[in-house]
């Protein structure tokens, strides 16, 4: 990632540093208030969405329940929202005939004995269309790859995640774990002008999901146009669109630099819409403990006795 007047990076040399800068009293204070957060083990993870990683085609395609397409059709954007619509409608449709609660969704109600769904009857233009969004969010958490991005309230959380991961790497002494923050408040309030940026927040239904509810979940989701609203036969006849899988630093700054969009503030600086804090890995086992007896391991994080038993195999890691 390249930095700019609106996209920063930062780099702690040590755990003590990153606590002391990113507390109500450090350098950083107006982060813990302003921003969402998300963790990662290693500075080498992209910023994207599971379902748009190369390495989850293969399970997108078997979740679908569809044949995959010939002929490099796979990365048409069109078939890529088909298969990702299709996992969406397995999940609801298996989840409600099981009695399961799931989101109530009109068009996957209607469609639901339909092998092959009338997409072109979606009304909305963005893909992932509003009304999905809470049946992907908690399809995402039960493993279904989609186009939502997981990020949190707490920094503190999110640094387990990024270093949970790290303790179960082989660790080189110059990578890093990584913080994402997002400053959500600058993107809600733009949603209201003429400068708005193309990012939807979702803070989904805590009560479908306790493991969101611990971990103060919330998503982010690109907005891309929605090729299934096309029939079938006109996509051939259209310009094809490819999947885009750009990573969300990327496309936040390409929006920004190509919609010309102002970030200045009154003192000439610039609004900052994401930070990425570097944290070398080799401080993992330190983060790791010094969370712990913040009461931030996973049997906070995660509900019930998965958390307990991560929280054990957690320790073990760090011991040895």
């Amino acid at each position: 990632m390249e930095t700019s007047d609106f996209i920063k990076e930062v780099h702690f040399e040590n755990t003590e540093e990153l606590f002391h800068e990113l507390s109500p009293f450090g350098k950083y204070k107006y982060v813990l208030k302003d921003y969402i957060f998300r963790g990662e083990s290693s500075a080498n993870y992209k910023l994207l969405p599971s379902v748009l990683r190369e390495e989850n085609k293969s399970k997108l395609y078997s979740l679908s329940g569809m044949g995959r397409v010939v002929d490099g059709q796979d990365e048409w954007e069109y078939w890529q929202q088909y298969y990702e619509v299709c996992a969406l409608k397995r999940f609801f449709t298996l989840a409600d005939e099981r009695g399961i609660t799931v989101p109530e969704i009109s068009f996957m109600r209607n469609e639901v004995l339909n092998i092959f769904p009338y997409f072109s009857k979606m009304a909305s233009e963005k893909w992932i269309p509003e009304e999905f969004l809470e049946l992907a969010a908690l399809a995402q958490h039960y493993g279904v790859p989609t186009r939502l991005i997981d990020w949190s309230l707490s920094h503190m959380i999110s640094l387990y995640f990024a270093v949970s991961g790290a303790l179960n790497k082989n660790q080189v002494d110059d990578e890093n774990m990584v913080l994402w923050a997002l400053n959500y408040r600058e993107f809600e309030f733009r949603k209201i002008t003429t400068s708005r940026i193309p990012l939807r927040l979702i803070k989904p239904n805590y009560n479908r999901n306790p493991n969101l509810l611990c971990q103060k979940g919330v998503l982010s989701c690109w907005e891309y146009e929605n090729q299934l609203v096309k029939e079938p036969f006109r996509i051939l006849e259209d310009k094809i669109i490819r999947v885009n899988r750009t990573p969300l630093d990327e496309l936040i700054s390409n929006y920004v630099l190509e919609n010309d969009i102002n970030l200045v503030l009154s003192d000439s600086s610039y609004t900052i819409l994401l930070y990425k804090f570097y944290l070398p890995i080799k401080e993992a086992r330190t983060l790791y403990e010094v969370l712990t007896d913040l009461n931030y391991g996973a049997d906070s994080i995660f509900f019930g006795f998965n958390g307990v038993f991560q929280r054990m195999k957690d320790d073990a890691r760090c011991a040895q």
